[in-house]
């Protein structure tokens, strides 16, 4: 006697299709994909088989089953309609690839209207957002500035309505004396009218003379200055609410951006007094530490000589942790960041 169909008996096979899905996210996806071909073959040959037929005809469990003709489906190769078969049918290659192909470039154009308006909508925000070059803007989150003139002209504007705190950072390549005569008159401006002025440079101004002394003049001035070993890029914060960062941190001649979007303008300030705290005092290359003794400069003396700290330790007849201690007493009242940097000093200032 024919064997009924599995519809007779419990379910269609077309029911067995995204049944059990608890039992599918255990088969192995390699497993499934090595009995497609197999199963596809079967429904040709054999149509009317029911659900343990078919997972016997494939030596495979009746999950595996769902599973691989879950499979079939996505592939567009099963078509689900009522038959005397159980209501699957196999189609036809072509005619899955055709299905197949339609299905996913419907998929694709809806994934790149998608794209298409989001990219419109940003495009909407960052024109409301930014991309303001005129002084009525001054109301603005954020206002993007592209010309060099402008953005020197705006710097100036801010730099005269500053009324508390001007912090910044000072990155090289080091300033040119055209800018430093140009941003001279603002700061003393500044420093008169009380407003507190707290600037960050890197460590390597120590080899520009130039920009060495222009910054000790500003802390003559009453100027806070600090330098560091890195620094992320050129900023300006004025009064804690105007900030003023390169559009591009690579680039200091692309233009600028001032912020005034306050959560962004409080993140800029917390970066900066990171930095502050991390920070070395200016050094002061025309005026000699005092206080040297006699251990300190024989300690300069062997390091000049390229002297290692155990045999700085062993000549001296202390400990390599004495020495270290020592070092690092000098460098911090020198303000030197590294070694190299206090061997600088020390030679410039002869030191040795």
């Amino acid at each position: 006697m024919t064997q009924p169909p599995f519809a007779a008996k419990h379910t269609t096979m077309a029911d067995s299709v995204r049944d059990g899905a608890p039992d599918e996210a255990i088969i192995d996806g390699a497993v499934i994909d090595d009995h497609v071909a197999a199963a596809y073959n079967l429904l040709l040959e054999q149509p009317g088989l029911d659900l343990q037929q078919f997972a016997e005809r494939l030596s495979c469990t009746e999950a595996a089953v769902r599973a691989i003709l879950n499979r079939l489906t996505d592939l567009a190769l099963l078509n689900h309609t009522q038959s005397e078969h159980g209501g699957l049918v196999a189609v036809s290659p072509l005619a899955a690839m055709q299905s197949l192909l339609a299905r996913e470039q419907a998929a694709l154009n809806q994934r790149q209207e998608f794209l298409q308006q989001s990219a419109d909508t940003f495009s909407s925000i960052l024109s409301a957002y930014g991309g303001m070059t005129g002084r009525g803007d001054s109301d603005r989150l954020a206002q993007q500035l592209t010309d060099l003139p402008t953005v020197r002209l705006r710097l100036q504007e801010l730099a005269m309505s500053a009324k508390e705190e001007v912090l910044s950072f000072s990155p090289g390549p080091r300033n040119p004396s055209a800018t430093r005569a140009a941003s001279r008159p603002l700061d003393l401006s500044a420093l008169s009218r009380g407003v507190r002025m707290k600037t960050i440079y890197l460590d390597t101004i120590a080899f520009d003379p130039e920009g060495l002394k222009y910054a000790q003049e500003m802390v003559k001035a009453g100027a806070e200055i600090r330098t560091c070993a890195a620094l992320p890029m050129r900023m300006i914060v004025i009064d804690s609410a105007t900030a003023v960062l390169p559009r591009s941190p690579d680039n200091d001649t692309d233009g600028a951006v001032i912020i005034r979007q306050e959560s962004m303008v409080a993140a800029l300030v917390a970066l900066f007094e990171s930095h502050w705290n991390q920070g070395r005092a200016l050094p002061e290359p025309d005026a000699e530490p005092t206080g040297w003794n006699a251990s300190e400069r024989a300690v300069l003396r062997l390091l000049a000589t390229g002297a290692k700290d155990d045999a700085v330790a062993r000549q001296l007849g202390t400990s390599v942790r004495t020495v270290r201690r020592t070092i690092g007493v000098m460098m911090t009242r020198a303000g030197a960041s590294s070694r190299f940097t206090f061997g600088v000093y020390a030679a410039l200032q002869d030191w040795l």
